[in-house]
């Protein structure tokens, strides 16, 4: 029997008012227990409702044979040529929060999205993962197989953060015609030995290997063959104690993994130029929009390649990058703006329209809409303390000015009870202060630039130091109240004359907030070993009890110091466990298991220059500036 035609029609129709009933229903409990139903599973059912069509067999063949595995978004009721959002990570694609929400977002607007896995992880093919060897060819290739189908516009934009953000500046340095514009986020470890900063990975720091971060991210993700069994459960507070430090990973993860290449390839190393990480000789030309926070480790890595893309851009060739530094630690620019919260500060204002500057940004250079975000300035920067946004043509700005701060005390700087202070002006009598630095104990990290540790109880961002600054071995060095705000606007540096019962030692310098009730947060930091002190490809060794001068960089940062408060600057030789210990003896340290003490100096005053050099902007100097 045949249904009339009008029944027939009120039939399908109901039948799919109340699929799509049911679709509005899931869709909304899964909006409502978001926090609890992974992202993974809530994805295919909102692809579903947004009209976006999931491929997760998307496969393409690099140069020498081996496939990498995707997964292509591709919208439903837009008629192509389609622009195209291009996102690899290390991460499995079909699992990861960040490249999962981003695809959606993407291709909901009408993008197509391919989400991949890189070489030799999960399901792409492959045998030797090792960041980011392959990386510049295999994106290259990649780029080939997207403008080749028959759906592409031919041109490709790049997005990401971390990780996701540095294989972008791995592709763009190919320069590959389709690769039309890119957003990375927090990608300061793409730096390689560009500009000679030698950051690869955000893996060593002043010629030290960032411990802490180190061992969290190739414990969970470091595994060279995609089939190794999971890491045993990471106890980050035991484990790191050990050594040597080589053997870390290997204690919690059996197998190939990429940390051993890491820990052994020291910076400056010629092997890190194998890797795809920005070198001297790149030209890149892609035009960014660049996001990072202020407290992420690799944030002097992200404002050096701003500076090396800016300077040595092909010729004839117009730089087109906007740069935003928000508050905040790795990847947090957002969640910061949301929570109000960096480390123990309050931060108000913080918040931006972060999706629709992406949205805008790939519009204008994919599709040829909008206006590419002209009147964003190069550089947008927010001012913690003083919650609110400024910029500038250049960092640090054009206008700000040095400022020296003087170290200087009676030879007893040894922890806050001590008589270390910090002037404008120059000591003229010459004293030292000594502290005796044991790797057995060495000085807690207490916040600051630290991510990825694996452990849910380190805490990044400016926390209390109290209990550091109780310590004889942490010199502390502070300033008489403020007659004026001090606003910190560039990079800091820490210029230490010292000396050594050791061949090789650690200085690590901190810039610190005290408050007229004493309470005392972090700013900025960093540190240098000392056989670095003339650069990273110029390793020397000291002479026991000869005199050095050290410059050590400590990032940069924009911060407001108010009147009537203090800055302090702290020194010491260890901050464990974010920096690999300096075993003092001068040899292979990751491979070196007995330490030994080392009685450090630190000389100021007289003809021993030791100061703090500040990047300030002028208060004033708000009025050229834009919020």
């Amino acid at each position: 029997m045949t249904l009339p035609s009008n029944l027939a029609s009120s039939q399908w129709l109901i039948a799919a008012a109340v699929l799509l009933t049911i679709g509005f229903v899931m869709l909304g409990a899964a909006y409502v227990f978001r926090d609890r139903i992974p992202v993974h599973w809530q994805v295919p059912l909102r692809a579903l409702l947004f009209g976006v069509r999931i491929d997760h067999g998307a496969w393409i063949t690099m140069s020498d044979g081996v496939r990498l595995a995707g997964s292509l978004y591709l919208p439903r009721f837009v008629r192509g040529p389609l622009a195209t959002v291009y996102i690899s990570l290390p991460y499995d694609r079909r699992r990861y929060d960040e490249a999962l929400g981003s695809a959606l977002s993407f291709a909901r607007r009408g993008y197509a999205v391919l989400v991949q896995d890189v070489r030799s992880k999960f399901e792409s093919e492959g045998r030797d993962f090792l960041p980011w060897r392959h990386a510049t060819a295999d994106g290259a290739a990649t780029l080939d197989w997207i403008v080749s189908q028959p759906w592409s516009n031919g041109k490709v934009g790049t997005f990401g953060s971390s990780a996701l953000g540095e294989l972008q500046y791995s592709l763009a340095r190919a320069r590959h015609p389709a690769h039309a514009a890119m957003i990375p986020i927090a990608a300061g470890g793409a730096i390689g030995s560009a500009a000679q900063h030698h950051g690869c990975f955000g893996s060593y720091e002043g010629g030290i290997f960032q411990l802490a971060s180190g061992f969290g991210w190739f414990a969970m993700h470091g595994a060279k063959d995609p089939q190794a069994p999971p890491h045993a459960e990471l106890e980050p507070a035991i484990t790191l104690r050990g050594l040597p430090a080589a053997d870390l990973v290997r204690r919690v993860r059996p197998g190939a993994n990429a940390y051993d290449d890491y820990v052994h390839m020291p910076p400056g190393d010629p092997a890190w130029e194998n890797l795809d990480f920005v070198s001297d000789s790149d030209r890149i030309a892609t035009p960014a929009l660049i996001v990072d926070t202020w407290g992420d480790q690799g944030v002097a890595g992200t404002l050096a390649l701003a500076e090396f893309v800016r300077t040595r851009a092909p010729a004839n060739a117009p730089v087109h990058q906007h740069v935003l530094i928000a508050p905040g630690n790795h990847c947090e620019h957002e969640q910061t703006a949301r929570s109000g919260r960096f480390g123990d500060l309050v931060v108000r204002n913080a918040q931006q329209p972060y999706f629709d500057l992406y949205l805008r940004w790939f519009d204008f250079w994919l599709r040829g809409q909008g206006d590419g975000l002209a009147a964003l300035p190069a550089y947008s920067w927010f001012v913690i303390g003083e919650d609110r946004w400024l910029s500038s043509r250049t960092w640090p700005p054009e206008q700000a000015r040095s400022q020296h701060w003087h170290l200087g005390s009676g030879g007893h700087a040894n922890s806050r009870e001590g008589d270390g202070v910090l002037a404008l002006q120059p000591f003229s009598d010459e004293h030292n202060d000594e502290f005796l630095y044991d790797p057995d104990h060495p000085v807690p990290s207490r916040g600051g630039p630290v991510c990825c540790t694996g452990d849910p109880s380190s805490r990044s961002g400016p926390v209390d130091q109290a209990d550091v600054e109780t310590r004889d071995d942490v010199l502390v060095y502070t300033s008489p109240p403020l007659q004026q705000p001090l606003r910190i606007a560039g990079p800091l540096r820490a210029r230490l004359v010292v000396s050594s019962s050791a061949r090789d030692t650690d200085f690590v310098a901190r810039l610190v907030h005290v408050r007229p009730d004493g309470h005392a947060t972090n700013i900025q930091e960093g540190a240098l070993r000392a056989r670095y002190r003339n650069g990273i490809t110029r390793p020397e060794l000291m002479r026991p009890g000869e005199t050095y001068a050290l410059d050590v960089d400590m990032r940069s940062v924009a911060y407001l110091v108010p009147q009537g408060h203090r800055i302090r600057l702290d020194v010491t030789s260890s901050c464990f466990p974010r920096l690999e210990r300096n075993l003092n003896t001068g040899g292979v340290n990751v491979d070196e298991a007995t330490p030994l003490k080392a009685r450090n100096r630190l000389h100021h005053g007289g003809a021993a220059m030791s100061y703090l050099a500040l990047s300030v902007l002028d208060m004033s100097a708000a009025q050229t500036g834009a919020d």
